[in-house]
């Protein structure tokens, strides 16, 4: 066990709750409930035009440039525009059922629970820091059983602050009585996850399973999840 650490902070996107796997499934269903092959051809579009706006608007929502709700509507409206579609009324229609089917999907990146299960085993403590939304966060970690390993999650929306923004952190550091040389930020974005937590002044390990080449300082750097026992 590494002596310095004693506060985990976990990404929850991405880094153990398998975002892209769990929201492709979602699309599909939702593409064959509303029999969508009539407006995209084909899933692949569908599925690509939703991925990129939804990107997209999450970097604005980030920035404060656009309100959550706005962002839920929205990155349907867009998709469906791209072909050829103006339906304001369907695009809620599909938010709704995307909002509604997603976070309980289950799949998580290989090695999370084993991971955890690892470190529940070791007197560390350990919490979530997320851009998502409270209640969706909330609902994907009970549904795929992660919720039983943390003992606090951090959302943008329950810190009014979201990453890379110093506040989010300093609200979940401070909030349960950790040091920051006691604590250590685990996640998959560069800039939310690794610069957010360097700049506010808190080792981070950057999870990067695509082996993607960047020119970021981290404190650490794995490509499998299974390696955090090495440096924990």
């Amino acid at each position: 066990m590494n002596n310095r650490y004693r506060h985990l902070f976990f990404d929850l996107d991405r880094t153990l709750w398998d975002y892209d796997s769990n929201a492709m499934e979602a699309l599909q269903e939702i593409y064959n409930s509303y029999k969508l092959e009539g407006v995209f051809d084909e899933f692949e579009n569908f599925h690509c035009s939703f991925t990129k706006h939804n990107d997209e608007l999450w970097k604005e929502f980030r920035l404060g440039k656009v309100h959550k709700d706005v962002l839920r509507t929205l990155r349907f409206e867009k998709t469906l525009f791209d072909y050829g579609t103006i339906n304001s009324d369907l695009a809620i229609e599909l938010n709704n059922h995307f909002l509604e089917i997603s976070p309980r999907k289950t799949r998580l990146i290989d090695g999370a629970i084993d991971l955890l299960e690892y470190l529940r085993s070791k007197p560390y403590s350990l919490y979530i820091i997320t851009n998502g939304f409270t209640k969706i966060q909330l609902l994907k970690m009970e549904s795929s059983g992660l919720d039983v390993y943390f003992k606090k999650v951090f959302t943008s929306e329950n810190t009014s602050s979201s990453k890379p923004h110093n506040d989010i952190f300093r609200q979940a550091v401070t909030s349960v009585n950790a040091r920051k040389n006691e604590s250590l930020m685990i996640g998959d974005d560069l800039e939310t996850d690794i610069t957010g937590a360097r700049n506010y002044g808190i080792d981070q390990v950057f999870f990067n399973p695509l082996i993607v080449s960047h020119n970021h300082k981290t404190t650490f750097e794995i490509t499998k999840l299974d390696q955090l026992r090495e440096i924990l």
